[in-house]
């Protein structure tokens, strides 16, 4: 969608409040114009002694006084059904990011920082907001004062009229100047606040790296670069800002000038009356209004275009088109009872042409439990992110059953896979609440919470926590070591049965004793689901039916524990070594 295109969809979407929005600022200039028409006539009649003109006079105030009422509570109407398409636009907006975001490949995530994403989020979805509803408003409010004030003016004396354009052509040029400048300007303040966001989001990550190798000097020197930067850039805008308001303010002081001198010459020559003047001087304050508001306008528009070009950064980003490819639900009963089975598998990342994996095949029969073990650049967890299509992997390579996993949706691939990576990530809430993330549609009872945390070897320590299954477990679970991490993330797995239960490495925190009941506990309850599990502990996998070797992205070894330590050299050094650590541990 181009931004034009985007700009009348959700003007389209909120036509009827800004139809209601610009009837109400027509009437609130309309009322504003005739007011001082009234006040005229009543200055006129000031003078006049009669009862006839008292009469009159009194008619005019109450009039005067009326629309002034009316003004207000046409006022308070335009700014609801003005301001409100500004907030149902954001939401609706945000919904749809999030909807995408939700959506697009790992590729895309991978070129967008958390800390961009969080930019665009709360400082461009500002901007848009403040564009369709204030943005609306004050455009409004300026073409109507312009279109309807000069005619009243007109109509008083077109001399006068015409001497009042000279500051205003002025005022224009040099709010024309301005506003080509501040457009850039805008453009380089979101994007570096986007570089400020996404860089202060880095070290918080890595607060306790920066602590434990004393880099906060370094943190604050860098924070310190980018916030100068930002601050540079803010001081053009705003040096700008006090340069064009000032002189548009200026231009209305020089407009009342030219009509009080000119049009207390016309007094004196009795071509217009006080009452006249009155009016013109209150029709050149109601002008001035909307130049003094060109600034502020000029502003949210800039702001709002930039904040649009960015937000459809992530809104344009193309879905796989996979992705609209839902099994219809006779193939998901049937894909209920299917297996993993992965044939000639070779992936390269974009924009390598090495491959990561080279011709990977086996399968994994429903009930059967396979291991991978490999060293550290062994493809271990590309071939992770594979199975589970994080990554666009080749037709024809990975099948559920009969099902190329490279032609369904994501979703639907999550029905019967579920995956634990090495990182688990955890919320800022109890955990409770993170072992039952994402179960709102099924029913979870205590019990089968107390039943996971046991399977999970965590039950111990949660009983040691004041607050129990309550304890908040802090921003990415930051209260909790290393192991007890991964222990929550096992246990939020297991909750729910699933056909393929794929663990990366997810138990390399805890020691082997707890390593050996957890997956005890797993193997039992799991009963027939399959199980993948990627470690590069050999005391992990030698409960496995199979384990598959790998180095260098292939397979170079297949087996059981035994088979392989009888026939391969590679399995059987890693083996030694790894009893040996064990045994010194130990000691």
């Amino acid at each position: 969608m181009t931004k034009i295109g985007f700009i009348l969809h959700y003007l389209k979407l909120n036509r009827l409040s800004y139809s209601l929005a610009v009837l109400f600022i027509f009437l609130v200039n309309w009322l504003q114009v005739q007011i001082p028409l009234y006040i005229q006539r009543a200055i006129d009649l000031i003078d006049d002694p009669t009862e006839a003109g008292h009469g009159q006079l009194t008619h005019y105030v109450t009039v005067v006084v009326l629309m002034a009422t009316a003004m207000i509570v046409v006022r308070i109407l335009s700014r609801v059904y003005a301001f409100n398409p500004g907030r149902i636009t954001e939401a609706a907006v945000k919904n749809k990011l999030l909807y995408q975001l939700n959506r697009l490949p790992h590729s895309f995530h991978q070129g967008f920082a958390s800390g961009q994403l969080i930019s665009v989020m709360n400082n461009d979805m500002h901007g848009v907001r403040l564009f369709f509803g204030v943005g609306v408003l004050q455009f409004f409010n300026v073409f109507f004062a312009l279109s309807l004030t000069p005619v009243w003016m007109w109509q008083i004396s077109p001399a006068l009229t015409l001497y009042s354009v000279i500051p205003i052509l002025f005022g224009f040029v040099i709010f024309r100047i301005g506003f080509k400048r501040m457009k850039d300007l805008h453009r380089e303040h979101l994007s570096r606040l986007q570089s400020l966001s996404k860089h202060l989001m880095n070290l918080l990550s890595g607060i306790d790296l920066l602590k434990n190798s004393n880099m906060s000097d370094w943190a604050q020197q860098e924070v310190g670069r980018l916030n100068q930067q930002l601050l540079e850039c803010r001081i053009k805008m705003a040096r700008i800002q006090t340069f064009i308001i000032p002189v548009l303010e200026y231009t209305n002081n020089l407009m009342k000038i030219l009509i009080l001198g000119l049009g207390g010459y016309l007094l004196l020559q009795q071509q217009l009356s006080l009452g006249e003047i009155t009016a013109f001087l209150s029709y050149s304050v109601m002008l001035a209004f909307p130049l003094t508001q060109l600034g502020r306008i000029a502003t949210v528009y800039q702001r709002g275009m930039v904040s649009i070009s960015r937000v459809q950064e992530i809104l344009n980003a193309e879905i796989p088109k996979t992705e609209f490819n839902r099994l219809s639900p006779p193939q998901l009963e049937l894909a209920q009872q299917a297996s993993l089975s992965v044939r000639h598998l070779t992936f390269c990342y974009p924009g390598s042409d090495e491959p990561v994996l080279k011709d990977i095949s086996f399968d994994i029969p429903a009930g059967k439990k396979v291991g991978i073990l490999g060293g550290v650049g062994s493809g271990k967890t590309t071939l992770v992110n594979c199975l589970s299509h994080h990554f666009d992997i080749p037709e024809g390579s990975v099948y559920w059953g009969d099902i190329d996993i490279a032609t369904i949706s994501r979703n639907d691939i999550r029905r019967f896979m579920r995956t634990v990576t090495q990182d688990p990530y955890l919320f800022s809430n109890s955990i409770e609440n993170n072992i039952r993330f994402g179960q709102n549609h099924v029913e979870i009872t205590d019990a089968d919470i107390d039943q996971v945390l046991e399977l999970s070897q965590f039950a111990e320590d949660v009983s040691r926590f004041q607050k129990g299954k309550q304890t908040v477990v802090g921003e990415k679970g930051v209260m909790l070591s290393g192991g007890q991490k991964q222990r929550l993330s096992m246990a939020r797995a297991l909750l729910t049965p699933t056909n393929l239960l794929i663990l990366d490495n997810v138990l390399s925190a805890v020691d082997y004793e707890t390593e050996r009941k957890i997956l005890k506990h797993i193997f039992r309850r799991l009963g027939q689901q399959s199980i993948l599990l990627v470690s590069h502990r050999v005391s992990a996998l030698e409960y496995m039916d199979e384990i598959i070797v790998l180095d260098q992205g292939r397979i170079i070894a297949q087996g059981s524990h035994q088979q392989l330590l009888e026939t391969n050299s590679y399995y059987q050094k890693t083996w030694r070594l790894q009893q040996n650590s064990k045994e010194a541990s130990l000691a």
